[in-house]
């Protein structure tokens, strides 16, 4: 499975982070550090928008987690909160070989 179920990762999102300013999802599939396929997903929040608390995050990552079991995609998903009034620091990329 190679292509990204931009559906169910945005659902997720909307409901999980949607409260907290969720706007938009980018996802790329990829390699993740062990070699294994793998979900880099960025949750853009809407300027002015407040921190989010690790349990929102983690609550975040869970439901991405099982959804994507659910539709049958074994692929991890590494969530990167990126919030707008933050300092631009970009996302870990994934490993290059």
């Amino acid at each position: 499975m190679t292509e990204a179920p931009i559906d169910v990762i945005d659902d997720v999102l909307r409901k999980t982070l949607g409260p907290y300013g969720f706007v938009h999802a980018e996802v790329r599939s990829g390699e993740d550090h062990a070699g294994e396929q793998a979900l880099f997903i960025v949750a853009d929040l809407k300027p002015g928008a407040s921190l989010i608390e690790g349990k929102v995050s983690d609550e975040a990552l869970g439901g991405l987690i099982q959804a994507l079991r659910k539709r049958g995609d074994q692929r991890f998903p590494y969530l990167h909160i990126r919030h707008p009034d933050q300092e631009r620091a970009e996302p870990p990329s994934e490993p290059t070989s």
